[in-house]
């Protein structure tokens, strides 16, 4: 089974990530930085074809390499922005061509191409492609780390690599890794933080370690509600997580209250994930009707039957797919 999300393990800051310079980097040129910005808006805006004609009409440098650099790394920055909204078919597209373009003036293991493969390798975690997605980590693995925040996104993606591959034990050990990672870059209160922990709690839920879920969500929507970095999608995915828990525990009143907010939150966003959505109703109409609440839960049933049926890539967690396994467990 997937991991509850992979997109919300990998929270990057992309409106800023050009505008890193470490020692021994390349500084990055006023113009590109500009170019930077104004696509990021255009792309959270919901005006990605306009965001993407203006980088590739743009001429930042007569140098072909720190044009190419440039390019390269809004298009990653392009998909990190989109892929957190669901949109996994155009963040594929566009990390691909961020790879494609930063390749030809890079070396395989630069830091440059680590975001651009790490979303990747997300995405293709996503929407199914494990295959792909391993390719791409064995990539990631062979890129010079800089930093205590590169070693979070290595050991992350890893731990969701591995975690859907059902070799739990060591993703455990990648999630600790990640999250020592964060604390020693001074970022516990970062939405990384709370995104490492979401991934924890997804695996010991689906352990059953159920004292451990509930802490580890706990403690992960404590540092999102602070989180500067934080983002809405990701919270809803929170929600929806520990509402399984509840579910789990039994605690149904709890858990109609976590899918209640959930639903209501990603109703209030521009783009509605489909398979997060879908996960959502699911899991709300089934706790409605535990809780007696059959009106309510017809008329969500109602709306679930209207999305389209493709369920291609839904790394969500399904709280009757949950419910069966624990049930199986137990006979």
């Amino acid at each position: 089974m997937k991991p509850a999300s992979i997109i919300a393990l990998l929270t990057i800051s992309s409106t800023a990530a050009i505008a890193q310079n470490r020692a021994g980097d390349e500084p990055v040129s006023a113009p590109c930085l500009e170019l930077n910005q104004a696509a990021m808006t255009q792309a959270v805006s919901g005006h990605l074809a306009e965001a993407e004609k203006s980088v590739l009409a743009a001429r930042i440098s007569s140098d072909e390499r720190t044009q190419g650099a440039c390019l390269g790394q809004i298009f990653g920055n392009m998909a990190g922005v989109i892929s957190v909204s669901g949109r996994n078919a155009e963040a594929e597209r566009l990390a691909e061509q961020s790879v494609r373009i930063l390749e030809k003036f890079y070396s395989p293991d630069d830091w440059v191409l680590l975001r651009p493969l790490q979303i990747l390798a997300a995405v293709w975690l996503e929407l199914g492609k494990t295959a792909q997605a391993r390719q791409a980590v064995n990539r990631i693995q062979s890129i010079r780390i800089k930093c205590p925040e590169d070693r979070v996104i290595v050991h992350t993606i890893i731990a969701a690599l591995l975690q859907i591959e059902g070799r739990q034990s060591e993703a455990e050990a990648e999630y600790h890794d990640a999250f020592r990672a964060v604390e020693e870059a001074g970022r516990e209160d970062s939405a990384n933080a709370a995104s490492i922990l979401y991934g924890l709690g997804s695996l010991y839920l689906k352990e059953q370690r159920m004292d451990e879920a509930r802490r580890a969500l706990d403690r992960a929507l404590a540092i999102y509600d602070r989180a500067e970095d934080a983002v809405p999608l990701d919270h809803i995915k929170f929600l929806d997580l520990r509402g399984v828990l509840h579910a789990r525990l039994g605690e149904w009143q709890q858990s109609e209250l976590d899918f209640c907010d959930g639903l209501s939150m990603l109703d209030r966003q521009p783009y509605a994930d489909p398979a997060l959505l879908r996960s959502l109703l699911t899991n709300y109409s089934y706790v409605l009707r535990r809780n007696h609440h059959r009106r309510e839960a017809r008329s969500i049933e109602a709306r679930n039957a209207a999305l389209p049926t493709n369920r291609k890539g839904a790394a969500v967690v399904d709280l009757t797919e949950l419910l069966v396994e624990k049930n199986a467990a137990k006979r």
